[in-house]
């Protein structure tokens, strides 16, 4: 019932944009504009524009080369190129950053090098979100909106020259980051797999399934107070305009990037400086206090453990989140989890 509801609702979303939205820039007028701001516009041509790409008439050998060293664009690994007809012959490369430039490759039976762009919303780094992103199209029968993808790039722009940290966060970003952490693959996948580590640890492992809720209790249990806690999250921060977003330090030093994942805990920047963390705070209290009075997903009833929660929930929580944040790059490095 919950996903029906999702899917009419992204439906409706679609349709009442459809009716309301004029756009002004096509496909092609964006990926001219980033071509030019990379001031490649004079050696790669683009032609005339397909339904959900551009092909590239002029300058593919030399736009190939070009991305094979260019550090903000990732190569897609053999499992993402599987939808294209011709997988191993395909060479794509994907933009790390919002939006993502993907431009797609294939070398043909002859020798020729054939080669196409089109803009997605999310880079290869950010999977769940881009995922949604395809769902949402699905449903909505909808390609990226192109007004959106203008405005993005003139941000994405802004952020070249100026830096990623000087920005604040918009209240569309804001709300795309809601809609990804509480309605999409990520936290429906986090509940599952705690779901059924609890289970396996309580019944098959340690014989105590009995003191505790069944499977699915504790999934439902689990998906209602991540929304809890976004929903109050994301109202407060919404009023005081709080960037709650975990970000890597760029410093050098163990010591400092730790200092930096423990502070940025506390404190987020807001328009008038850094300040605390409020909103991310009092979605993990209001979460503790709306969950205690009401609870249907509880067979049992049993008074809960305010320290172990407050230790998890006020603590281990946001730190472990900024630590991965911090130094989970290094840590994909040092077990070779990406190329």
């Amino acid at each position: 019932m919950c996903l029906k509801f999702v899917a009419l609702l992204a439906f409706a979303v679609g349709c009442a944009h459809g009716q309301t939205e004029v756009p002004h820039y096509s496909l092609l007028d964006n990926l001219n504009e980033k071509l030019s701001h990379e001031n490649l516009d004079d050696r790669v041509v683009l032609g005339k524009p397909a339904k959900k790409y551009v092909p590239i008439v002029a300058g593919a050998e030399f736009l190939l080369k070009h991305l094979e060293s260019a550090p903000e664009f990732k190569k897609d690994r053999i499992w993402s190129r599987l939808a294209y007809t011709r997988p191993f012959s395909t060479i794509a490369f994907r933009e790390k950053d919002n939006p993502s430039t993907h431009v797609v490759f294939v070398r043909l039976p002859d020798g020729s090098l054939k080669a196409d762009m089109h803009l997605d919303g999310n880079g290869p780094q950010k999977l769940f979100p881009h995922l949604d992103e395809f769902i949402f199209h699905k449903l909505t029968f909808k390609n990226n909106n192109q007004d959106r993808m203008n405005a993005n790039l003139k941000r994405q722009f802004i952020r070249d020259q100026k830096g990623p940290q000087q920005l604040p966060i918009t209240q569309r970003e804001r709300t795309l980051l809601y809609v990804h952490e509480t309605l999409g693959f990520q936290p429906i996948v986090s509940a599952v797999s705690s779901s059924m580590f609890r289970h396996y640890i309580h019944e098959v492992a340690g014989k105590t399934q009995r003191r505790y809720e069944p499977t699915l209790n504790s999934l439902a249990g689990s998906l209602a107070r991540h929304v809890i806690r976004n929903s109050i999250e994301f109202g407060v921060a919404s009023w005081r305009q709080e960037d709650t977003r975990y970000k890597p330090s760029g410093e050098q030093g163990a010591m400092r990037r730790l200092r930096y994942a423990i502070v940025q805990v506390f404190v987020v920047p807001t328009p008038t400086g850094r300040e605390f963390a409020y909103a991310r705070f009092a979605g993990i209290v209001g979460t503790m206090a709306i969950s205690d009075a009401w609870h249907p997903w509880r067979e049992r009833t049993y008074a809960p453990n305010y320290a172990r929660r407050a230790t998890l929930g006020l603590f281990l929580d946001p730190v472990l989140r900024s630590m991965l944040t911090e130094f989970g790059p290094d840590l994909k490095r040092v077990f070779h989890l990406h190329k």
